[in-house]
């Protein structure tokens, strides 16, 4: 029998019976209870909790399907506090309401809520100040996290795997330390309001597979009120951009090194958090934040983000990376990569990694080193010029110099590598594996292709082929201190725990004051239930920096 069934003729019975759901009241004087957990405790299927303004000093459990609820009108809040040691509150009953209430200050590895039971709604809570997760689902379907503020945590809201078709609605997640929001299910999100969110793109790419926010909202834009005004650039705009992209290319053109500053992404500025202690007795649109607007309709659009059948035309094999498709949106640059399960973001670069930062050339060192004209350039030349492109986010243009590098060698292994990563930085991950899969048929013995390649099949989900990967990358690399940690990264995305962490070793022998490996190792710890090791290990990944 599912749960819902059994929560359906539990509830029929109390009808059919003519009982009637009970209130509990907690607070300091008069009421039932003097705790929360007294009431839980004592509620029967149904019931109301009603909890009075104060602090609580507990780690609530829930086993029962209550309302949970904020006594009064919602002027003041009563405070959970978890203690540093659990989560503030764990729900293992399907179908529990809680609202209005302010929980804080779980324990390392534990969370403001936790959720590991089906058909629940939390909504208008305040949940701050926790030392691991906001709020975390495990095993939880048809849930609904609805009007509810997550600040101030390490990660906001966490949904593991294995957890699907929840909805995550008109939330507010800001300021929190690794993610304001991290979903390894499937689940829908809508019209949440995101800190790290600048409208540069019409939707929310939630980390971790494959989550979208299609009506996002973030902090305002200084230059919101001038994209209003001038309204944004029309499609036939782009086109003729890449079409002279393509034009000067083709032509020889030295427009292209002529210094002109290239295209930026706008920084987005949001005005001052307000103190979560000030929310205390707030109702969420006191806070000043339209959680149900959407993101301004008239954003800007990066130029560098084109048709690539415009650009790419110079192939020379059409049964390698086909021109038929379109672009994929280009995602804010370093962002194209995450490292499943432990919340690490692949450091800014188009191989998607620390310490791999390129040759450093710029466009205008190019041109201030080349005494040649464009007509001149030999592919090593198209190379350097991808190259430098790409460091500069210009990833069209990378494309269309790698091309012409190609055109002219078939055979540039390191050009099919460098149009590999400008690939993945447009989220074109499965034109990325052609390419780094051709480099690999001309040098079997790259570990840096071997490496790319595990990166773009992990943002497939191609897990075990990913390994793969990273594996032959240490064979020819042993010293490969990355190759190794996203190794152990796969292996903690696969549940292996015990082997990612002799692969996080192998990656710290080789670099100690690796973060990121640092951070991966942490996890795998708190995954095995071994807390001291993990907090050492996160510990030290937060004193190098990571954040």
């Amino acid at each position: 029998m599912s749960s819902k069934t059994i929560v359906f003729f539990s509830v029929m019975a109390l009808l059919l019976s003519g009982a009637e759901a009970a209130t509990i009241t907690v607070g300091s004087t008069g009421a039932d209870h003097a705790t929360i957990q007294g009431a839980i405790d004592a509620a029967s299927p149904g019931d109301v909790v009603e909890v009075e303004a104060g602090t609580y000093s507990e780690n609530l459990v829930v086993k029962t399907t209550i309302t949970l609820r904020a006594a009064g009108d919602g002027t003041r809040r009563p405070i959970v506090d978890g203690g540093g040691r659990g989560s503030a509150l764990t729900i293992l009953a399907d179908g529990v309401e809680v609202e209005g209430l302010i929980l804080e200050n779980g324990g390392f590895g534990w969370s403001g809520i936790e959720v590991r039971s089906k058909d629940n709604l939390i909504r208008k809570n305040l949940v701050t100040d926790n030392r691991w997760y906001g709020i975390y689902l495990d095993g939880s379907t048809g849930t609904a996290i609805e009007e509810n503020v997550v600040w101030n945590n390490k990660y906001g809201i966490w949904i593991n795997t294995g957890s699907d078709e929840n909805r995550i609605e008109r939330n507010v997640l800001e300021a929190n330390d690794n993610y304001n929001a991290f979903d390894l299910g499937k689940n829908i999100w809508d019209g949440n309001f995101f800190g790290d969110y600048d409208g540069s793109a019409p939707t929310y790419a939630v980390p971790g597979i494959s989550s979208v926010d299609p009506s996002p909202s973030g902090p305002e834009r200084e230059d919101e009120a001038e994209d209003e005004t001038e309204g944004p650039l029309q499609e036939e705009e782009v086109d003729a951009e890449a079409e002279e992209v393509a034009g000067d290319l083709a032509s020889g053109s030295d427009d292209l090194l002529s210094g002109e500053e290239p295209l930026e992404d706008i920084v987005a500025e949001g005005p001052a958090p307000q103190d979560p202690g000030s929310w205390s007795g707030q109702s969420l649109a006191d806070l000043g934040l339209s959680l149900g607007s959407a993101h301004p309709e008239e954003t800007e659009v990066d130029e560098t983000e084109v048709d690539e059948t415009e650009v790419d035309e110079t192939e020379v094999d059409e049964t390698e990376v086909d021109e038929v498709e379109e672009f994929a949106r280009a995602p804010a640059f370093g962002d194209a990569i995450v490292d499943f399960e432990e919340g690490e973001a692949a450091p800014e670069g188009p191989g998607g990694d620390e310490g791999d930062e390129g040759d450093g050339e710029s466009i205008e060192d190019i041109q201030g080193s080349e005494e040649i004209s464009v007509d001149a350039y030999a592919a090593e030349d198209w190379l350097r010029r991808g190259d430098a492109l790409a460091d500069e986010g210009r990833y069209a243009e990378a494309l269309a110099s790698y091309d012409r590098a190609l055109e002219m060698e078939p055979d540039f292994a390191e050009a099919w590598d460098g149009k590999g990563d400008a690939l993945m930085m447009t989220g074109s991950y499965d034109k990325a594996v052609r390419s780094y899969e051709r480099a690999l048929s001309i040098d079997p013995t790259s570990a840096e292709s071997w490496y790319h390649k595990g990166n773009a099949l992990q943002m497939l989900l191609r897990f075990e082929e990913a390994l793969g990967c990273y594996e032959e990358a240490v064979r020819i690399e042993p010293s490969f201190a990355e190759a190794w940690n996203r190794k152990g990264v796969i292996l903690n995305r696969l549940g292996l725990y015990h082997e990612a962490l002799e692969s996080f070793d192998r990656a710290l022998a080789i670099e100690p004051g690796y973060a990121a490996a640092w951070n991966s190792k942490s996890w795998a710890h708190q995954m095995l239930g071994e807390a001291d090791p993990a907090k050492e290990a996160y510990e030290r990944a937060r004193s190098l920096g990571y954040r």
